[in-house]
């Protein structure tokens, strides 16, 4: 028997990382190849599929929705007409470049675009895993907002490819024996801790110095959104080039042509 759609407030009583916010919406033992469902409530928040993007839907705001999530409060309010069809236009171009079965593995059943989108009054570009959905805030600049999807996006496969996103000896191993990740993503929101920051040996940015949750996604959204700044990093910056590998290997290992796809290969290539 097939199960029934999740709703959203079941799925947000379990947080796996504080600095993401993201909910479980699965064991993971495995990726299915059956195209997640929508939350059984989301019409209800007044979240309305518009279109589709890579077969993935893409879903309008169409009132202002509150969510009691377990962090606090997450709420948006709908887009104008020009910020949703732009917004919309962007996010499909950038689902675009992956292929239909990464999308189906990583479990994303949904990207909500909005407007205003904050979390305990404090606005936050995006959210990700918010019962399987993926909410946007679509009045960031187009640079933002490419990194914010793709971001997102990864913490959907992190959570995908083994159960949970931290913690991670494996990549944490890849760093400074002295050196200690923060508090969480939640510390560092401001919009300049998202900015390369080349001062940071081993770090794109400095909200990924965060968690390691928030290192590995960033790590990943650079190297798809902003390969051409990280490449001039690479040769000079071993621990960093360690992680794009590390990135690129988990990839493959859930889809063998998404790091082609999604430029990876080309960006390790000496």
């Amino acid at each position: 028997m097939r199960p029934s759609p999740p709703a959203l407030f079941v799925l947000a009583a379990l947080t796996l990382a504080g600095g993401a916010g993201i909910v479980a919406t699965r064991s993971a033992e495995g990726a299915s190849d059956e195209r997640p469902a929508l939350p059984s409530d989301a019409a209800s928040f007044g979240f309305v599929v518009r279109s589709h993007a890579n077969g993935v839907p893409l879903l309008e705001s169409a009132k202002p929705f509150s969510l009691a999530l377990a962090n606090g409060p997450v709420h948006g309010v709908p887009p104008s007409k020009e910020r949703l069809a732009r917004g919309a236009a962007i996010v499909a171009r950038e689902l675009g470049r992956y292929s239909t079965s990464f999308l189906r593995g990583v479990r994303l059943a949904g990207v909500v675009l909005t407007d205003d989108l904050a979390e305990n009054e404090m606005p936050v570009p995006s959210l990700p895993n918010v019962g399987g959905l993926l909410l946007i805030d679509v009045s960031s600049a187009e640079s933002d907002l490419v990194r914010s999807l793709h971001h997102e996006v990864f913490h959907f496969f992190d959570l995908a490819d083994d159960g949970r996103v931290s913690p991670d000896p494996e990549w944490g191993a890849l760093n400074p024996a002295s050196f200690a990740y923060g508090s969480g993503g939640r510390t560092l929101r401001g919009a300049w801790a998202a900015r390369p920051a080349d001062d940071l040996p081993g770090f794109v940015s400095a909200y990924a110095t965060s968690g390691v949750e928030e290192d590995k996604a960033d790590t990943f959204a650079f190297a798809v959104a902003r390969a051409e700044h990280l490449r001039g990093r690479l040769a000079s910056d071993a621990a960093l080039r360690a992680k794009v590998e590390e990135i690129a290997r988990r990839v493959a290992r859930l889809d063998a042509d998404a790091a082609r796809r999604l430029g990876l290969e080309g960006l390790l290539a000496r």
